[in-house]
């Protein structure tokens, strides 16, 4: 493609004609014409022209506005002669005159071509220049511009250009002070000296390194994470140098280094809950478990990513597709959370399932579920105790309800019985009988206290006892009532310490361990066989000390190993349609709270045995029996008023107490009673008081009576009661204290007590 040529002629038209009709046709030219460069428009100047024609010469123009041109429009200049060339060409040169053209020399048309293509030439250059001009300027803009730092380096490493993003991110404002301050050899920014020689390793190896993560040390002293990226080229003589791009990540990495750390704060604490959290797919398999899990299946994590609900929470088939389906349902339904039984995991656990869509996924609806299990096994079986206490406390709710009426029942047929007793002949068989009455109320009597203790409604006193009299009488009492088909066998050591027991309830432990085993081989017969042995006490800090075992065992069919860890537990029983569940329960606490200890062994079909250590007490001397009364030391006269509000009962007292001598003002009526001591105050020796009537209770009725006077001796008798004690009663002043059913021994002993003016603080409890 042809230059366009832009020609100005400054002059008079008709000298320029010769020229114009040399002109080559086939060549684009623009040409415009003045007389004179004052006559110029102002666009025309402001034009760049490739070549100004001049005619006349430059002496007859003014030197000023030619030299004002020229600085406005720097082209070509050329001075026309129509006739010989001139004489003094060198003045017209100096003046600024590019070449000088003769319209009559020979070779006009020629110099007139040389003159265009010369200027087609410098105009074709001229426009590369400035081509070239404006892409250097627009990539230089590009490079300073760039938020990535930019440089060239020696393959030393010594940096030579850079751009100001460069600059920057080693901590300077500008390209010129970071290449200055290095030049000084005062710069400071650098990479650390292992970083450089791995760097300068890696590009000599490679002769390229792309985004090579590293610190750079900038000019305050802090370090910045920096990508680097570099190659190696040579320049036109062959020289090798570096080329490369520094970008700052400082934020990208600081923001990752948060999100691993996160991920690490959220890893641990995911494995450190105790609770069981699982994340299923879409599919029901597991993505992800914490340690807890994996942990109580004893399977590492990584084999059961992926592995089926089914597969990790069931035992069995059908356990495993309900658990799982019920899983997906509480999912979908967005429940609260639910008890479940997970026999593969060992216990009962509430579980929270949430559904989830996870970010970042392929496919933007798909739905994960979190299941949360919280162990609440411990919960469940605190539970069950309590609800196994709340039975317990019902029991002795019951038992306190009953206790007062059926120790009433007990007085009135043991107190007739004694009684009866008494007027009958040695030799007469109704008197053996009358005794087998009173020792069958003797037992129902302990039976009623044993069931207020186990119940905790009654304290237990403990005396030092030999456990063989003990097993002796049990065995006695057992031989007479098993079946013929059930043998008795007792190993009895010698010279074994006291022990610290109740006997009543020692007794009863032994009784019902001994008819579990008679029940036990009711069917087929066997051997019961009673040891006491030496033993070691071992305590919950790991000493040990001296101890008795009594060994209960049986040759029966045994017990279930399933069900050995329970036949202590209340109400558990193996006898569907006999056993209430409370015999081995009622044994169990009996020994705890004698600080023993029992267990159970058995291997089914070679029978079971029940062991009971107790610790001994070798200091201890076993309790004296109670001392024995005479019925004549008890003797007496003078008036008692004895108030109960059961007739026969307060009968039967009145009868006891004329048969010691004394005269019994028998009242049934609390109320009546304080008014009738309150008109004869004087008139009585003591008063014998029940505790539980309506209208005023013993224990007030026994403060207003000493109100009136002090020092009158008070007996309160009482079947069953929460509100008073021995102890209570003591520090209320009250002489004597017994419980129902009253014998005459009893009475006898506890009237003797309160009687003695030396002993008037002491009170015992028969």
């Amino acid at each position: 493609m042809t230059t366009e040529l832009s020609l100005l002629f400054l002059g008079p038209r008709g000298p320029f004609q010769p020229l114009l009709a040399r002109l080559p046709k086939d060549r684009a030219i623009k040409t415009c014409f003045a007389s004179q460069p004052q006559t110029l428009d102002k666009s025309v100047l402001q034009e760049r022209w490739d070549i100004l024609f001049l005619c006349p010469p430059p002496a007859q123009l003014p030197e000023t506005a030619l030299k004002s041109f020229l600085k406005k429009s720097p082209t070509t200049l050329i001075v026309l002669y129509s006739s010989d060339f001139p004489a003094n060409p060198e003045r017209i040169l100096a003046a600024g005159i590019d070449e000088i053209l003769c319209t009559s020399s020979p070779d006009f048309s020629f110099q007139v071509l040389r003159v265009l293509n010369r200027a087609e030439k410098s105009k074709n250059v001229s426009q590369e220049l400035e081509t070239h001009q404006l892409s250097s300027n627009k990539f230089r803009r590009i490079v300073e511009n760039s938020a990535v730092g930019l440089f060239r380096s020696t393959t030393e490493g010594r940096i030579t250009e850079c751009n100001t993003a460069f600059a920057r991110i080693l901590g300077f404002q500008t390209a010129s002070e970071y290449l200055q301050n290095l030049a000084q050899g005062e710069c400071s920014a650098s990479l650390h000296p292992d970083e450089k020689a791995r760097i300068g390793s890696l590009l000599k190896k490679h002769h390229e390194i792309r985004e090579f993560e590293t610190l750079l040390l900038r000019k305050d002293g802090k370090f910045r994470w920096a990508s680097i990226s570099a190659l190696q080229i040579e320049d036109h003589t062959g020289v090798p140098f570096f080329e490369g791009s520094v970008e700052n990540i400082h934020r990208r990495k600081t923001s990752e280094q948060l999100i691993i750390r996160a991920k690490q704060e959220w890893e641990q604490t995911f494995d450190s809950i105790p609770d069981i959290i699982a994340i299923l797919n879409e599919d029901m398999t597991i993505r992800r478990l914490n340690v807890a899990l994996s942990n109580r299946l004893g399977v590492h994590p990584r084999d059961l990513i992926g592995k089926r609900c089914a597969a990790v929470f069931g035992s069995t088939k059908e356990d495993s597709q309900q658990l799982c389906e019920r899983i997906h349902e509480l999912a979908r339904s967005d429940g609260d959370a639910e008890e479940m039984h997970i026999p593969r995991l060992g216990g009962d656990f509430l579980v929270t399932v949430s559904p989830f869509t996870p970010l970042g996924l392929d496919t933007p609806n798909a739905t994960e579920i979190v299941i949360v299990a919280h162990d609440i096994s411990s919960r469940k079986q605190l539970e069950d105790q309590l609800r196994q206490s709340q039975k317990l406390k019902a029991i002795g709710t019951l038992a306190g309800g009953i206790a007062h009426d059926f120790n009433n029942i007990l007085g009135v047929i043991m107190g007739y019985a004694e009684m009866s007793q008494e007027e009958i002949p040695e030799k007469n068989p109704a008197r053996r009988w009358l005794s087998e009455v009173l020792a069958a109320g003797n037992r129902a009597r302990d039976l009623i206290h044993q069931i207020l203790t186990f119940s905790r409604q009654e304290e237990v006193s403990l005396k030092a006892l030999h456990v063989d009299s003990v097993i002796k009488e049990v065995s006695k009492l057992m031989r007479a009532s098993l079946p013929s088909n059930i043998s008795i066998v007792t190993t009895i050591a010698h010279d074994t310490n006291p022990v610290m027991a109740n006997l009543s309830q020692l007794h009863q432990v032994l009784v019902n361990l001994c008819t579990n085993a008679a029940q036990a081989m009711s069917t087929e017969g066997g051997t019961l066989t009673i040891v006491l042995a030496h033993d070691t006490f071992t305590t919950e800090d790991g000493s040990t000390s001296p101890a008795v075992r009594i060994t209960v065992r049986d040759t029966g069919p045994g017990i279930a190993p399933e069900i050995l860890d329970n036949i202590f537990d209340p109400f558990f029983s193996t006898k569907k349609s006999e056993g209430t569940g409370m015999g081995l329960a009622m044994a169990h606490g009996i020994i705890k709270a004698h600080s023993g200890q029992i267990r159970a062994e058995s291997h089914p079909g070679h029978g079971a045995a029940f062991h009971i250590s107790l610790p001994v007490v070798p200091d201890a001397q076993p309790a004296p029996l109670k001392p024995l009364v005479r019925r004549e030391d008890a003797q007496g006269t003078g008036r008692v008023l004895i108030i109960d509000d059961e007739k026969e009962l307060a009968s039967i007292g009145g009868e006891m107490l004329s048969r010691l001598g004394y005269t019994p003002v028998v009242v049934t009526d609390s109320r009546l009673a304080l008014e009738r001591f309150r008109t004869e105050p004087d008139s009585f020796r003591f008063v014998i008081t029940d505790q539980t009537m309506p209208g005023i209770t013993g224990e007030r009725l026994a403060k207003k009576i000493h109100l009136l006077r002090p020092e009158i001796p008070i007996i309160v008798c009482t079947g069953y009661s929460e509100k008073i004690n021995a102890e209570k009663a003591r520090r209320l002043g009250i002489r004597g204290f017994l419980l129902k059913p009253i014998l005459m021994d009893d009475l006898a002993l506890c009237i003797k007590k309160a009687l003695e003016p030396q002993k008037k603080e002491a009170v015992e409890s028969a």
